[in-house]
């Protein structure tokens, strides 16, 4: 079999098989709030990308066009699935890119190795499979990019830097970096197509940097400072129990889980300074949220720790077939024995077969009437995307709550429920329904009215009409269970 066709059939099972899973940890609610809030930006894509976590339109917090090319699949299927299977096929994507780059310096046989070593790569595997993010397309986008690079396919160079540019503006300066070595090296070997093309990006990255700072966020309007600065203010930590101090043994242990997957044989090619920024940026926060595995940050360095491997390999296979193989070999083992025992993924946790308590948070999801102000934890507004009005936790108030307690170990349940049964016992709240744990809860004022007074009266209309009909379903289902008692 051709190899190259090996590794895009390989890759094709590789985006199955993430899909496969995503469904499961989708339909068993296991879902986290990225999902629910990427659907709910992209859904609004004729209407400032609005979600109500970040308040607003995302290109505030975020510089993501890229999330224009994943609206046509979302709308068509009104599924938050439809993200997880373009995520499952970003990530499959570098494992061509990883060969091609490979074949240029070895044989078709150790290129496929290599190939398949992205493939079983844990770190990537992390970012394959949790919630959708735009830095999901970070490691396809910049392997794709360096290929043509060192193909000199510079125009196929020129719209792989277009969309890596487009992923979040984080990948300005990283581009940046990496374009100035890619400039180095052009200067070095007198390359001038090479050097006419780096410079072009590195000139195309600061114009971005610059453009999202100075034009895009006060555009969408942006009126605070930018939130992801929370992530290094070092000198004032907002929420201690978050942060980690800088000798945390969770720092070196990441080093240390990017790397043994690989044998460590990517830091034997200079390539892998181009890790640097990545790691800078993951590794420079007090929130140890940036520098655990399994989660989207990661995706920053990847790329380039991947092509330090297929370098490192290739170094290696020139001076010795053997060893070459073996290292690469030794790589495979070691990403199997990771992925079994110690895996970013957390199967254990996200994967299982449906239950009954998943039909219940259905028929419950499925009872609430659609542009809904309602508050809810992390799996179900995973669920409730197409709801413009839908947000994770109580931070703005809602009108309506919809509470799971037998989520015991939930963040929600253990921040927010002791302040609604307060609420239900002081007549801040009211229960509209109930079924087995799953509520639906509304707010009211002190007069015992719904707290929202600017609504819409009428058949069926507004919030009004909103409540009419939950409680028309609530009294139904109080029927139902009547009848089978």
């Amino acid at each position: 079999m051709n190899a190259l066709r090996g590794v895009w059939l390989a890759s094709g099972a590789y985006a199955a098989v993430y899909f496969v899973l995503g469904v499961d940890r989708y339909v068993t609610y296991h879902s986290g709030s990225d999902l629910g809030l990427f659907t709910q930006c992209i859904a609004t894509v004729f209407h400032g990308f609005h979600d109500t976590p970040e308040g607003g339109s995302h290109f505030t917090v975020h510089f993501s066009p890229i999330l224009y090319l994943c609206a046509p699949l979302l709308l068509a299927t009104r599924s938050p699935l439809a993200l997880v299977a373009i995520q499952a096929v970003a990530g499959a994507l570098a494992a061509p890119a990883l060969f091609l780059i490979a074949r240029r310096r070895m044989p078709d046989g150790p290129a496929f190795a290599v190939a398949g070593v992205a493939l079983l790569y844990p770190p990537l595997a992390g970012v394959t499979f949790t919630d959708f993010h735009e830095n999901g397309f970070a490691t396809a986008a910049t392997l794709w990019l360096v290929w043509a690079f060192d193909a000199r396919r510079f125009a196929a160079g020129a719209v792989f830097l277009v969309l890596a540019l487009g992923i979040k503006e984080d990948q300005a300066p990283i581009l940046g970096f990496a374009a100035i070595a890619g400039l180095a090296y052009a200067v070095r070997v007198r390359d001038r197509g090479r050097a006419l093309f780096a410079a072009g990006a590195l000139a195309a990255a600061a114009a971005t940097f610059v453009l999202f700072f100075g034009w895009v966020r006060p555009l969408a309007g942006a009126v605070a400072g930018w939130s992801p600065t929370h992530f290094y203010t070092w000198s004032r930590v907002v929420d201690p129990r978050g942060s980690a101090p800088w000798y945390s043994i969770g720092r070196p242990a990441y080093f240390a889980e990017a790397l043994v997957p690989l044998a460590f044989a990517a830091v034997l090619s200079p390539a892998f300074v181009l890790a640097l920024p990545g790691f800078a940026e993951v590794l420079g926060s007090h929130e140890s949220i940036t520098y655990t595995m399994g989660t989207h940050y990661a995706a920053v360095w990847i790329p380039y720790v991947l092509l330090a491997f297929a370098l490192a390999i290739a170094g290696l296979y020139a001076r010795s077939a053997r060893l070459g193989r073996g290292v690469v070999r030794a790589a495979l083992v070691l990403c199997v024995v990771v992925l079994a025992v110690a895996s970013p993924t957390h199967w254990g946790h996200y994967l299982r077969a449906r239950n009954a308590h998943d039909a219940v948070l259905d028929a419950a999801l499925a009872r609430l009437p659609p542009d809904l102000d309602v508050g809810t934890f992390d799996e179900a507004y995973a669920h409730l995307g197409f709801d413009p009005n839908a947000q994770l936790g109580l931070r703005r108030d809602p009108r309506f709550v919809l509470v799971d307690e037998k989520l015991a170990n939930s963040w929600f349940t253990v921040r927010y429920l002791p302040r609604l049964q307060r609420g239900l016992a002081a007549g801040t709240y009211r229960l509209l329904w109930r079924d087995d744990s799953v509520s639906l809860l509304e707010r009211i004022d002190g007069r015992g009215a719904p707290s929202a007074e600017r609504v819409r009266d009428g058949r069926g209309s507004g919030a009004v009409g909103a409540v009419a009909r939950a409680r028309r379903a609530f009294a139904r289902g109080r029927g139902h269970q009547q009848e089978r008692g």
